[in-house]
């Protein structure tokens, strides 16, 4: 049994809950400081909540992500995305379900007086082979490093317009605070993409 593996899929619907939370707050942060590079400083107070809410959301998703991480690496990696056996094998048991289901809707038509149809195809077979699925495996490594950065961007946003007030003290970091949430926001989109696209083809506890 690995750590917390009886309860990863609780701890995946927890950390999916917390991301798309992270993309609502931090794309919200980016529309309210859109106007702040041309000089409109509105929200000030909210921008401030909006940035300490999405630094947080950043830290308790990436920690949930973590705690799930090695029954993700062992179960749905190791099982089943970079293992060709694996994948084919699951391409070869869906092929005969499929077969099998055609045979019983044929069997089904006969037995009300129509005509068989050999040719229906019920359910598509998988065309995912082992080099799709062991790239899908990279991007998600890929997808942790660009969540860390995203993190530290947040925090970092977090603690410039803390101590930043545009109105008293000019607006020369504008461009960069708007350049900051925009990037943090895109790092939370990228991961909440590929972690959807992730457990499209297995997610932990799937096996």
């Amino acid at each position: 049994m690995l750590f917390l593996e009886e309860y990863a899929r609780y701890l995946l619907v927890l950390h999916t809950a917390l991301a798309l939370a992270t993309v609502a707050v931090s794309t919200h942060l980016v529309l309210w400081l859109r106007k702040y590079p041309a000089g409109t400083f509105d929200r000030i107070a909210a921008v401030r909540r909006f940035a300490n809410w999405s630094a947080v959301l950043f830290v308790v998703t990436f920690i949930g992500g973590n705690l799930i991480y090695p029954v993700y690496k062992v179960r749905v990696r190791k099982q089943y995305l970079e293992s060709g056996i694996a994948v084919t094998r699951d391409a070869e048991v869906r092929e005969e379900m499929t077969f099998n289901l055609q045979q019983r809707y044929n069997l089904a038509r006969e037995a009300d007086g129509e005509d068989a149809r050999p040719d229906l195809q019920l359910n598509e077979p998988g065309t995912d082979g082992p080099h799709t699925t062991a790239r899908i495996a990279r991007w998600f490594d890929v997808k942790e490093h660009w969540v860390a950065l995203g993190m530290a961007l947040a925090l970092a946003l977090a603690f410039i317009v803390r101590r930043w007030n545009p109105r008293q003290q000019g607006d020369m970091l504008a461009p960069v605070v708007f350049a900051l949430a925009v990037a943090a926001a895109s790092t939370a989109w990228f991961a909440a993409v590929v972690g959807v696209v992730v457990s499209s083809y297995r997610a932990v506890g799937g096996l």
